[in-house]
C-alpha cells in the first residue's frame, strides 16, 4: 500500500471523518519524507460574529510548508446538535499565494451553529490541526437570520 494511501486512512480511522479529501499541491520534484520532520502552518482566524443562516460559509486559512510541501488541507464540521458525533469533511482548494479555501454549504445547516477545525498535512505526512486540539476542542460559529 502506497504512503500517501496509508496516510489517508490514517487520518480517516483517527479523526472519525468519512469524507477525506484534499486540495494537493502542484510540485512534483523528488524528496526525502525522512528529511521534513515539520509539520505545516495553518494561520486563520476563527469566525468571531455569526454566520447568515441559509447561506454557504466560507472558511480561508493561510497554508505552508516550507520543506516538501502542503499535500492536503480538510476542513471537517458538524452541526452543535449532532448527537452522532460523526464529523463531515470537504477538501480545502489551494487559491494562490498560499490562501486555501473550503467551503460548508447552505444545505449542511440543521442547527443553531457549526462546530469546525482545519487540517493540514505535508508531502511527508506530518499533520498539523487548527485548533491545536482538533476535534476534541473545535472552533465554533452560530447561525443568524
Amino acid at each position: 500500500m502506497s504512503s500517501v494511501l496509508t496516510l489517508l486512512l490514517a487520518c480517516q480511522e483517527g479523526i472519525g471523518g468519512n469524507n477525506v479529501s484534499g486540495g494537493g499541491t502542484s510540485d512534483t520534484e523528488e524528496f526525502d519524507e525522512g528529511s521534513d520532520q515539520v509539520a505545516p502552518t495553518i494561520v486563520f482566524d476563527p469566525f468571531t460574529d455569526n454566520q447568515p443562516s441559509g447561506t454557504d460559509v466560507v472558511v480561508e486559512a493561510y497554508i505552508t510548508d516550507d520543506e516538501t510541501g502542503v499535500f492536503m488541507a480538510t476542513l471537517y464540521f458538524r452541526n452543535e446538535t449532532d448527537s452522532s458525533k460523526d464529523w463531515s469533511s470537504v477538501g480545502f482548494a489551494a487559491q494562490g499565494d498560499e490562501l486555501w479555501q473550503a467551503t460548508i454549504q447552505a444545505d449542511e445547516q440543521h442547527s443553531g451553529g457549526m462546530w469546525y477545525y482545519l487540517l493540514a498535512v505535508d508531502m511527508a505526512q506530518n499533520s498539523v490541526t487548527s485548533p491545536d486540539g482538533g476535534d476534541e476542542e473545535p472552533y465554533h460559529f452560530g447561525y443568524s437570520d
